[in-house]
């Protein structure tokens, strides 16, 4: 996970023994030590708790997105630092974000010269701290004024839990109004940065970047051969509303308990698994304007008030709210 890159830059600034720390709370730091290293999600938060322990940081995850830099995010940021426009690196970000590891989703909200970018969290992954968001969203606008050279500011910064003691720094690192306590974590820019070049724009590293991006996902996925058996299986039962992993397990001639068994060994927990199906062919849906009732019976649920209710619990809007906001997306979520 490339973001603990970016963790151990602040560690170090800090002057923290990053081995001596990772032993200190049962981590091997062989596990972590390539950049490009995948580790359990559960893992990482252990680590970034641990660390705002460590060193008795409040504000942990706001100060360590202060170390996000091209380098620290391995391949995408690479990516990223090659687009020629700000617009263009922040679609590159949301296609293969998965490459940092970051569970954090944005979801775009057009609003007349404005762009809302609402944060949140899939419905399989655990619950994130506050140092998850404040660090995704101070590394988004340092990652900004990196690659573009300029002091750019967003028009508004909001985030759902209460303030800490000070927001002073928060007010002068943003360079805008921050707002806490309030429904959604988000930050708001004006359209007109999307146009901002970017300052080491390089038409053929982009295009070995992106392949080389495209490459690794796909790379991702291969190691993930029986979990793609299963999600096939699930696919084509998705419309039962009686779908279960016994089901699944039947038809794949394994017991349960040998489905879970190699399903945990690539990472995967299958209900999580379902969920995220769904959440994912919910959103494609909804853009390609299926009514909610098809969906309803396409996904398998029982009737379409079960469908909305668990729309707006994985996305925090409901259905018709995510389709009024499709309809103006610019940045992929």
């Amino acid at each position: 996970m490339t973001v603990l890159s970016q963790m151990f830059l602040y560690l170090r600034s800090l002057h923290v023994d990053v081995d001596e720390f990772l032993r200190a709370i049962n981590v091997d730091p062989e596990l972590i030590e390539s950049p490009d290293s995948r580790i359990p999600i559960e893992t990482y938060l252990h680590i970034q708790e641990s660390a705002a322990r460590y060193v008795q940081d409040a504000n942990f995850g706001f100060h360590m997105g202060q170390y996000a830099e091209p380098g620290s995010w391995s391949i995408l940021g690479y990516l990223m630092m090659n687009c020629r426009t700000l617009a263009e690196a922040m679609e590159k970000s949301g296609r293969y974000s998965r490459i940092i590891g970051n569970l954090i989703e944005s979801t775009p909200q057009l609003h007349f010269n404005k762009l809302k970018l609402v944060f949140s969290t899939p419905a399989h992954a655990p619950k994130m701290s506050r140092h998850c968001f404040e660090s995704a969203l101070a590394s988004l606008v340092r990652m900004v004024r990196t690659l573009t050279g300029q002091h750019l500011c967003p028009w508004e910064v909001t985030f759902t839990f209460p303030a800490p003691a000070a927001i002073t720094e928060y007010e002068e690192f943003f360079g805008c109004p921050v707002y806490f306590g309030q429904k959604q974590t988000s930050m708001t820019i004006d359209l007109a940065l999307g146009s901002t070049p970017v300052l080491m724009a390089n038409d053929e590293l982009k295009e070995y970047f992106e392949q080389y991006a495209r490459e690794f996902l796909a790379g991702m996925e291969q190691h993930k051969e029986f979990t793609n058996s299963v999600t096939r299986i699930i696919l084509a039962y998705l419309d039962d509303e009686s779908l279960t992993i016994q089901k699944v397990a039947r038809e794949m001639a394994v017991s349960v308990r040998t489905l879970q068994k190699r399903l945990e060994g690539e990472g995967v927990v299958f209900s999580d698994l379902l969920t995220d199906i769904r959440q994912r062919l919910a959103k494609q849906y909804l853009r390609e304007d299926y009514t909610v009732e098809q969906i309803t019976y396409l996904l398998g649920f029982s009737e379409p008030s079960a469908f909305r209710k668990a729309f707006k619990k994985w996305m925090g809007v409901t259905p018709r709210e995510f389709r009024q906001g499709a309809t103006t997306q610019i940045i992929s979520p």
